[in-house]
Order: C-alpha cells, then structure tokens, then sequence
C-alpha cells in the first residue's frame, strides 16, 4: 500500500473496505490492542456501507489486512 516503507504509529494508511472498497485514511494506534497471538488488531467499521471490519497488522509489510466480519 505504501511501498517499501514499513507503517508506524501516526503514518497514514489509505485503505479500502472490503465490502463496498469506500476508501479512508486509516492512523496506527501508538498504544495498540495485541491478541493472545501477538497480532496488533483493529476493529473498524466503515462509514459508507457500516460494514463491520476487523483487521491485523502485518508483521512483514507494517500494513492493515482488513477484511469484514461475518453477522
């Protein structure tokens, strides 16, 4: 998404629901919720659609995996 730059806490990320792909600027939390795995996770819901949205930090990349939850 940003190229080779890995993503800190305060750097903007374009992102795109998975649902309707509305794009929005998604910021890193400097103080992230980490699960029992270790993942840095986020719960969003997008603001066209009101799709719920759960996404994980990628280790790797330093970028937002987002896809929808299910209900």
């Amino acid at each position: 998404m940003n190229g080779d730059r890995p993503t800190t806490s305060g750097e903007a990320q374009v992102i795109a629901c998975p649902k309707c792909d509305a794009r929005f600027t998604f910021y890193r939390s400097p103080t992230p919720e980490i699960d029992s795995c270790g993942f840095e996770n986020y719960s969003l819901e997008c603001k066209e659609c009101g799709a719920k949205l759960a996404g994980i930090i990628d280790p790797n990349e330093e970028e937002l995996l987002l896809s929808e939850l299910e209900g």
